[in-house]
């Protein structure tokens, strides 16, 4: 699903905007059809005092993925002390460091999503759900003919706009088997449906009306309520000699009411 479209900005470099329109439209052509991750493009962040404009966030069942598509373009060093400068005919410009950066705008958003807790999350089983182990992962769309250069660069999280969704096609599967597998004791995150859409109107500035949404499972919802676990009921036997006993499925018989079932149907016939 695309909550919010690609918007061309003058002011950004033009490989800049080519290369984040690039991954804008493969990720619209991956995910433009999926009802469990939601494309937001353009996402405005408050960091401290500045408004920082993320270019993609993926917000999906089991996570949020900020991505980075206007930076890494043309040629750029990192020096040993970790500052970033891009060569702009034979000038060396500093550039903020965008791993950094990311890292903070990361920061706000977990701690604006816990501030609002009691808006985006739903209750399970009467106790209010949390943000709790939430995983937000960072990803850099590095330009076709860009050159990166220095001892100081993270390359883990760096990838060509032609790898992004199947990387996040890869993310989205690998919390999906830990959900239904004990991987490690770890508890893995998850949004319900209508959790989902309004932790992404929640994030663009839209009003929460879960009237529109997919509605919540029973046990999910805030009225629901606790269920007692059923009783196992164990059958016991005793041998005439003593000792337990074991029921045969040939010694069973059948009841009064599939008895008299059968003769009905004996003498239909």
């Amino acid at each position: 699903m695309i909550l919010s479209e690609y918007k061309f900005r003058p002011e950004s470099d033009s490989l800049a905007e080519e290369n984040c329109a690039d991954a804008a439209s493969r990720l619209r052509k991956a995910f433009e059809d999926s009802a469990d991750i939601i494309i937001i493009n353009n996402l405005q962040v408050d960091v401290y005092d500045r408004q920082i404009t993320v270019d993609h966030a993926v917000l999906h069942t089991y996570g949020l993925t900020l991505i980075n598509s206007r930076t890494l373009y043309g040629k750029i060093e990192v020096n040993y002390r970790g500052e970033w400068s891009r060569s702009v005919k034979g000038r060396d410009i500093p550039l903020e460091n965008p791993t950094e950066l990311y890292k903070h705008i990361s920061k706000a958003i977990r701690d604006n999503l816990v501030k609002n807790t009691d808006k985006i999350l739903s209750k399970h089983n009467g106790a209010q759900k949390t943000f709790d182990g939430l995983p937000i992962e960072l990803m850099f769309i590095q330009a076709p003919k860009c050159g990166l250069q220095g001892n100081g660069i993270n390359s883990s999280n760096i990838l060509f706009a032609e790898q992004l969704p199947n990387t996040i096609a890869k993310h989205y599967s690998s919390y999906k088997k830990r959900l239904y597998q004990q991987f490690g004791g770890m508890d893995v995150f998850r949004f319900i449906s209508s959790d989902l859409y309004a932790c992404a109107d929640f994030l663009v500035g839209n009003e929460i009306d879960r009237t529109k949404y997919p509605e919540a499972q029973p046990d999910q919802s805030e009225e629901a309520q606790v269920k007692k676990p059923s009783r196992r009921v164990i059958v016991r036997t005793k041998r005439a000699g003593g000792g337990p006993g074991v029921i045969k499925a040939r010694d069973i018989k059948p009841g009064k009411k599939k008895l008299a079932a059968m003769e009905n149907n004996e003498m239909q016939n």
